[in-house]
């Protein structure tokens, strides 16, 4: 009797532990549809096209978008000779064939980590922002940027972080998002699927961080941001992981993040346009009821 009873214990914690990593994994399968069928991991493909069709915004902060380029290739090139064959022999253990084109991609990924930590004090954070407004306004959400710098820039403490809320997608901003990225980067070492289970992972933490200036400027508390994210966890999941992905392009990965964040204006000139079109239709039938 007493010794059957640790067994059925053994088995019992064995039989909810399995439960528990099924559940998880149809949660994650569930999400990770949800998020391919959301079509927002199209956003950042139309920011790319957006930014080459209108050159004009872009080139408005070229002397950023040099600095990033120059950046992206000394640091690539430095870590790529001194990491890449050393880190494709670890990763052949693991990955075997696989190991170049891992390599290759842990070497972006420590090269957009690093580069974060240079750029976001030199030159990124202005650069991003002016982007970001000028798309809105190109896309005919100029009076959201209007009225949102004006709420801003009445308060001095909202007018400093304004800079820097679209530099947290690159993930190397804050220490929540260092030590996220930096734990989660071995999972590039399983074959395929550890990869996609990183990109996965956070974009799902960062893809609402492309949108902090669109908060800042509809001037959303915290509590509505969350539940604004939420609403659309699965899209900002897509979202963050194609922006990841196009980061980690050799050499000019930084340069992405300009067309990442037009995609991201784009989407949000749309949800702006959604929700002043939902407004018209609820005041306008509010003004026909009283008038009947």
């Amino acid at each position: 009797m007493s010794s059957s009873s640790p067994n059925q214990s053994a088995s019992s914690y064995s039989q909810s532990f399995l439960h528990k990593v099924q559940h998880e994994a149809q949660e994650t399968a569930s999400h990770t549809f949800r998020a391919l069928a959301s079509f927002a991991w199209l956003w950042p493909i139309r920011g790319l096209v957006f930014s080459i069709t209108h050159p004009q915004i872009i080139m408005s902060v070229r002397h950023a978008l040099l600095k990033s380029l120059v950046s992206s290739v000394v640091i690539f090139i430095a870590l790529a000779f001194f990491t890449y064959i050393p880190q494709m022999a670890i990763l052949a253990i693991f990955t075997g064939p696989l190991a170049p084109l891992v390599a290759l991609i842990v070497v972006g990924a420590e090269s957009l980590l690093l580069l974060s930590f240079f750029a976001r004090a030199l030159f990124l954070e202005p650069a991003l922002t002016q982007v970001f407004d000028r798309t809105l306004q190109a896309s005919g959400q100029g009076q959201l940027v209007r009225d949102g710098r004006a709420r801003t820039h009445a308060q001095s403490s909202a007018a400093k972080s304004v800079q820097g809320a679209l530099v947290k997608p690159l993930q190397a901003f804050s220490t929540d998002g260092i030590v996220r990225y930096v734990l989660t980067l071995p999972l590039n070492a399983i074959p395929a699927l550890g990869t996609v289970l990183f990109l996965l992972y956070n974009g799902y933490n960062g893809g609402p961080g492309w949108h902090s200036r669109y908060f800042q400027l509809k001037g959303l508390t915290k509590a509505q941001r969350a539940s604004f994210v939420e609403n659309r966890r699965a899209e900002y999941t897509a979202f963050g992981m194609v922006t990841l992905l196009f980061n980690f392009v050799p050499l000019v990965g930084l340069l992405f993040s300009f067309t990442n964040t037009v995609g991201a204006a784009l989407w949000a000139a749309q949800l702006e346009a959604q929700a002043n079109l939902i407004d018209n239709q609820v005041g306008g039938s509010q003004t026909r009821e009283k008038s009947e």
